[in-house]
């Protein structure tokens, strides 16, 4: 057990990134409610713009101060959004989630949609999601 322990002191891990509509917080408890969690957008025509959503990353297994990046990438590996801070882990057993608002998406391209989770310039996870254009019947 002391082994666990000794590995988790080193550099966080982002054990979750999640997308999706809304997040409600708790401001007693900290508490979140996520709504209408996500894999897909569908969209009748592109260009478009997607008014709003959520990303939370959900760090562990670390202590200390650790910057952070978390970028959203286009199928064609452009970075559409980017944001960084710096984690603060007072304990390795602590989680830690992190909560992005993102307004008016500019989507241009269908296809798989990347965001990248880094700690210290290093991506340590990544989450997918995937643009359609939605079909018309005939």
């Amino acid at each position: 057990m002391d082994n666990l322990f000794e590995e988790a002191r080193g550099k966080p891990s982002c054990i979750s990134i999640i997308i999706c509509n809304e997040v409600i917080e708790d401001k007693r408890t900290n508490n979140k409610t996520l709504v209408s969690l996500f894999n897909n957008i569908s969209v009748n025509e592109l260009p478009c713009i997607h008014p709003r959503l959520f990303l939370m990353a959900s760090f562990a297994n670390g202590e200390g101060q650790w910057p952070f990046s978390v970028s959203l990438r286009a199928p064609s590996g452009k970075v559409l959004l980017a944001n960084s801070g710096m984690l603060m882990l007072s304990d390795p057993h602590t989680v830690l989630d992190v909560v992005m608002e993102v307004r008016n998406l500019e989507i241009e391209e269908e296809g798989t949609y990347f965001v990248d989770v880094a700690v210290e310039e290093s991506v340590v996870t990544y989450r997918r999601f995937v643009v359609r254009i939605q079909e018309t019947p005939a």
